[in-house]
C-alpha cells in the first residue's frame, strides 16, 4: 500500500497538467493574435500591432533548412505580388535557424518582411513546427490558420480568400 498515489496528490498534478495545456493553448480562429517585436534582416526593430494596424496580415513561421517552407513561399509571394497596392502586409517570422535567411530571401527574391529569431513568437502563437501560417485581420484577430499537410495550393487559395474577406469588411 506504501506506494499507492493519494488522492490529493494526484488532484494536484492533474491540476498542474491542466494548467500547462491551456496555457500553452495554439491561437485559433477568432483568437486576437499577441503583439510582438523583433529585429529585422536590417537589424531594425518592427512592432507588429504600430506596423499592420488597420491592415491584414499575412504571418509565416518558417525556416531556410524546411522543405514545406520552400515549397509553400513561391506561392505567398504570388498573393503578395497581387495584394501589394493592398493594405496587406506579409511578414516572414524565421525560426529554429541553422542558415543564413537574409542571404536566401535575397536570393530568391522573396519581398515579405523577414524577422529573425521569432521562436518566441511561435511560442505566443502555439506554433510547434514549420511552416505555421496565420492570416488576421486589422483588429488582429485571428482569420486563418494553416493546418499540417494541406497542399500548397490549397494554402494559397484560402489564404488569398481570408485576404479578400477581411478587405471586402472594410469597405
Amino acid at each position: 500500500m506504501r506506494n499507492q498515489p493519494r488522492p490529493i496528490a494526484i488532484l494536484i498534478f492533474v491540476s498542474i497538467l491542466a494548467l500547462c495545456v491551456s496555457s500553452a493553448r495554439a491561437l485559433d480562429i477568432g483568437d486576437t493574435a499577441s503583439d510582438w517585436t523583433l529585429t529585422d534582416g536590417a537589424g531594425e526593430k518592427l512592432n507588429y500591432y504600430q506596423d499592420s494596424k488597420g491592415k491584414v496580415s499575412v504571418v509565416l513561421f518558417w525556416a531556410t533548412w524546411c522543405p514545406f517552407c520552400r515549397t509553400l513561399m513561391p506561392h505567398l509571394q504570388e498573393a503578395a505580388n497581387f495584394y501589394k497596392d493592398a493594405p496587406v502586409r506579409f511578414y516572414a517570422l524565421n525560426v529554429w535557424e541553422e542558415n543564413d535567411p537574409v542571404k536566401y530571401m535575397n536570393e530568391r527574391g522573396y519581398t515579405f518582411r523577414l524577422l529573425l529569431s521569432a521562436e518566441p513568437v511561435a511560442g505566443k502563437y502555439g506554433v510547434k513546427g514549420t511552416p505555421g501560417l496565420f492570416v488576421i485581420d486589422q483588429d488582429h484577430h485571428m482569420l486563418y490558420k494553416r493546418r499540417p499537410g494541406t497542399d500548397d495550393f490549397e494554402v494559397e487559395l484560402q489564404v488569398n480568400e481570408a485576404i479578400h474577406g477581411a478587405l471586402r469588411e472594410e469597405k
